[in-house]
């Protein structure tokens, strides 16, 4: 047998001698063996990672802190950890217990291959004032579990006064249609769609509550990413805007289909209504099927100044016949023989819907506008011209976003090439809109000049094509996020502006 001196093996032990057929075939198959051996080690020591602790247990999570939850109406504690150094973690375990040096309770086992934030925990149900200690562990997949952390301790304190209301508030989450259902006093308020679990990761169903408000909510096992207006409501699901990640805002194109990954996710932009209208305690009830909610209330009040007299022509700049919006054109005949009137819709794309309708004498006539073939789900300008002079409105009720309720307003007899608006504001709680009705055989070029309360102007032009409709909604021009304005309107052509607020003002 004879061996290369001074050469060493793995496992202590030497290879038999072969003799080679060549000097470049044995170098080969001793790179080959070197190499298979090598990769051999390796994946053993994958299957049987080492353990980190002496007694063969693995090492418990480091960093651990508990702390009185800030911002909310009590009862709560949050603890937070960072990872074991050892490998091959299954789970964390929180304990908890009314005294000193325990003994202590199991509260929550948090598992690693969950897609629940597993470094975090928010105990909920406390006593305001009352100290609480709690230890954690590691568990392995072994079930090994490793000794407690130190001891942590924190006492919850209300720090938000919240004043009792006879409002009882309620939510419902429907998998079936993917909607939230906001209720107060068992009427539906609002409705949002959301994206609940997917098939591989299914949000819980049953009745719950919300338990914490959080307004950024990090997510450690996904690096980077934090979830907004974050509502917890179970273990760690809750009602959350869809995620940001790294600071950018993830793609919520499949709103209103199962995406997440058992949260209940909600359009970003929307997000912190129900999350500010919900306090700490609220009922919800995530079901399978479909809701059947009570009919929505359309709420609110307008008001509108009476004419000194009749015209034979009315225009309407504002209109819209899209869902959640119930249009109504309303023409008063005060004279003894019936009126003729021609309505002329004009569309976005500029085409015009003709009807004809007949006015009794000494009698009102409603036009459903949503009613009227072409005319379902579209933005929409109208022109009333009567054989004998009439007076004429537009009543509009809508279910707007959050923001159910009703407008009227008196049409205008002429067009101008100049028009001002006083009030204009816009903010997350305010939507505003500025409508421009061409009804010209010219395209228009409007500019609309608006006046911000410090002296700025923000000058935007905008082309309103012949016999159509143009809108303009406030909120998205640059320069004016949050801001209150008045503007004026200037025309080519002569046009009706109309500016249109909807609103969900916080009281």
């Amino acid at each position: 047998m004879k061996v290369e001196s001074g050469k060493r093996y793995p496992c202590g032990c030497e290879p038999r001698s072969h003799k080679p057929a060549g000097g470049k075939r044995r170098s080969a198959l001793s790179a080959l063996a070197t190499l298979l051996l090598g990769a051999a080690l390796l994946a053993a020591a994958a299957a049987f990672p080492l353990p980190a602790a002496g007694d063969g247990r693995p090492l418990p999570p480091r960093d651990p802190w508990a702390a009185d939850r800030p911002d909310d109406g009590g009862g709560k504690v949050d603890l937070g950890w960072s990872d074991s150094p050892s490998s091959e973690i299954a789970a964390y375990r929180v304990y908890r217990s009314m005294r000193s040096g325990g003994p202590y309770s199991l509260l929550s086992e948090r598992s690693t291959d969950s897609s629940i934030n597993y470094l975090g925990y928010v105990d909920t149900g406390l006593r305001d004032g009352v100290a609480y200690f709690y230890v954690l562990s590691a568990v392995d997949r072994r079930g090994r579990e490793s000794a407690f952390t130190r001891e942590l301790s924190a006492v919850p304190r209300a720090q938000l006064f919240q004043a009792a209301v006879s409002v009882r508030k309620s939510m419902v989450v429907s998998l079936a249609e993917q909607k939230l259902y906001c209720l107060e006093n068992g009427r539906v308020v609002y409705v949002f769609a959301v994206s609940a679990g997917t098939g591989a990761t299914p949000t819980p169903t049953g009745n719950f509550r919300i338990l914490y408000h959080d307004y950024a909510h990090p997510v450690p096992k996904y690096p980077g990413c934090v979830c907004y207006y974050w509502m917890g409501f179970f273990e760690d699901y809750a009602l959350h805007a869809w995620p940001t990640y790294n600071g950018v805002q993830g793609n919520y194109a499949g709103l209103g289909s199962p995406a997440s990954h058992g949260c209940i996710r909600l359009h970003p932009d929307q997000a912190h209504i129900p999350y500010y209208w919900a306090p700490d305690g609220t009922p919800i009830s995530i079901i399978p099927g479909r809701f059947q909610p009570p009919r929505q209330p359309v709420r609110g009040g307008h008001a509108a100044a009476a004419v000194e007299e009749p015209s034979g022509t009315w225009y309407f700049a504002e209109g819209y016949t899209g869902e959640g919006f119930d249009e109504y054109l309303v023409v008063l005949n005060p004279w003894d023989e019936a009126a003729v009137t021609h309505f002329d819709f004009m569309l976005p794309d500029g085409s015009v819907r003709p009807f004809t309708f007949t006015a009794g004498p000494h009698s009102r006539m409603t036009v459903h506008v949503d009613s009227l073939p072409g005319l379902e789900s579209t933005d929409v300008s109208a022109r009333i011209t009567s054989t004998r002079p009439v007076v004429a409105e537009r009543a509009m009720y809508f279910g707007y976003r959050e923001c159910p309720g009703g407008h009227a307003e008196l049409g205008r007899e002429s067009p101008s090439k100049l028009h001002y608006l006083a009030e204009g504001y816009t903010s997350p709680f305010f939507d505003t809109w500025i409508t421009v009705m061409n009804p010209e055989d010219t395209d228009a070029a409007v500019t609309v000049t608006f006046m911000k309360n410090d002296g700025g102007l923000v000058v935007l032009p905008v082309n309103v094509a012949a016999h159509s409709r143009g809108t303009l909604k406030v909120n998205d021009v640059p320069g004016l996020e949050n801001q209150e304005f008045s503007c004026q309107v200037e025309s080519s052509e002569r046009c009706l502006v109309e500016r249109v607020v909807y609103f969900n003002y916080p009281r």
